[in-house]
């Protein structure tokens, strides 16, 4: 089984990428199923074929989806929605407006994320496409699970017999109380987050894939996003350069931009290295229709399996020390500092200063992390240093 993300910034043409490495893909034989996020629905006008809420058959072992969240949300999550709504309301919101904010933010991707865990466990398919939205944030959904603590089920669990207990205090509090149903329901939503964060962190079954264009602003969102993915330890095992003016275009109307393409080029090979780096040539017209996806889809892997790990980079390590232990995180960007490392219950909240700006993450520790005294952060060489101390050591010195 293999899972594979696609993302980029707005434009940048990873809907059409996603749609012809997944033609690609079911070419060499892979039952294969890829899955739009994209509220444009481009992925249908790619394949020039309209793409629905379930299934559709593209051709032989291709099948696409078009997420609908609103579909998605209240078939399967209703319950869990419907309290919310009614929590909106009993604060005075217009019942349009509470469910405007029910829908929450990031709506979209977070279902989408939810549906790859459907597919992986219906076994029906070898490899899953995701043509994500244009946001890299999205993949902290994944940590859900991570940022409520992982005895958040097991607190759930524990007050659910005292859900009928808290009808008689509503009236005091003015909130709704949940149900069972509700309560049930979020247990439910919490073990499918477990899931999804064991899929997408397995290095072996998922690749993060970026894809930019050769400028300024398109090359910032990727490095931004590969510094998220290896901060939430999801592997990036290839990066994209799309819509290059080919070498051999000699107009001196292209001359400029072939000069500021070669410098965001070299640019991007150095902020990359060592993940592989691809470019995909500037189409003379959109790239739509199956033939152009094939084309499209021989010139960026010829004849290499689209499925393999092209790279696999550092993991997030746990080294045993004398006097404790040490927690490395690889950083993809060069960064200048450190500015806040906290323990935040079972989580570690790390504030780093980048390149590219400011960046808040919350780093899992491990159990015998959680019993030691957290010590000093340091970056060397691009990784993060986290130390802890074992209080027992320190007595015996």
């Amino acid at each position: 089984m293999r899972v594979i993300f696609y993302t980029g910034k707005g434009g940048s043409g990873k809907s059409v990428i996603s749609c012809a490495s997944a033609l690609k893909l079911a070419e060499a034989g892979y039952e294969t199923m890829v899955i739009s996020s994209d509220p444009a629905h481009t992925i249908s006008d790619a394949v020039e074929t309209p793409v629905h809420h379930t299934p559709t058959k593209i051709v032989e072992k291709l099948w696409a989806i078009q997420v609908d969240p609103i579909r998605e949300v209240r078939e399967k999550y209703g319950v869990i929605q419907e309290y919310l709504v009614s929590i909106f309301k009993s604060k005075g919101l217009d019942e349009v407006l509470a469910y405007e904010i029910a829908a929450l933010p990031n709506m979209t991707e977070f279902v989408s994320l939810l549906k790859v865990v459907e597919f992986v466990e219906s076994n029906n398919y070898d490899v899953i496409v995701l043509d994500t939205v244009p946001s890299g944030d999205a993949l902290k959904n994944i940590y859900l699970p991570t940022l409520l603590g992982s005895s958040a089920a097991k607190f759930i669990k524990w007050i659910a017999p005292f859900a009928s207990i808290g009808k008689i205090v509503e009236p005091i509090v003015g909130v709704p109380t949940p149900s069972k149903e509700v309560i049930n329901e979020d247990i439910k939503l919490m073990e499918i987050l477990g899931r999804l964060k064991d899929i997408v962190i397995d290095r072996k079954v998922t690749s993060l894939r970026l894809i930019a264009n050769p400028n300024a602003f398109s090359i910032e969102n990727l490095r931004r996003t590969h510094l998220l993915s290896n901060l939430y330890d999801i592997n990036v095992d290839l990066a994209i350069m799309n819509k290059v003016i080919p070498e051999g275009v000699s107009d001196s109307y292209f001359k400029e931009w072939k000069t500021e393409q070669d410098k965001y080029l070299t640019e991007a090979e150095t902020a990359f290295h060592p993940l592989p780096l691809k470019t995909i040539r500037r189409f003379p017209t959109e790239v739509k229709g199956l033939k152009l996806l094939a084309e499209l889809g021989d010139e960026l892997f010829g004849d290499e399996d689209p499925a393999q790990v092209y790279f696999e980079g550092k993991a997030i390590r746990v080294i045993e020390l004398e006097q404790g232990l040490e927690v490395v995180v690889p950083i993809a960007s060069a960064s200048k500092d450190v500015c806040e490392v906290e323990r935040m219950g079972e989580d570690l909240s790390v504030v780093i200063l980048t390149d590219i700006g400011e960046v808040r993450n919350f780093i899992p520790l491990p159990a015998i992390a959680q019993m030691m005294t957290l010590e000093k952060a340091k970056l060397i060489n691009g990784e993060l240093h986290i130390y802890f101390i074992d209080e027992r050591w320190k007595k015996e010195k």
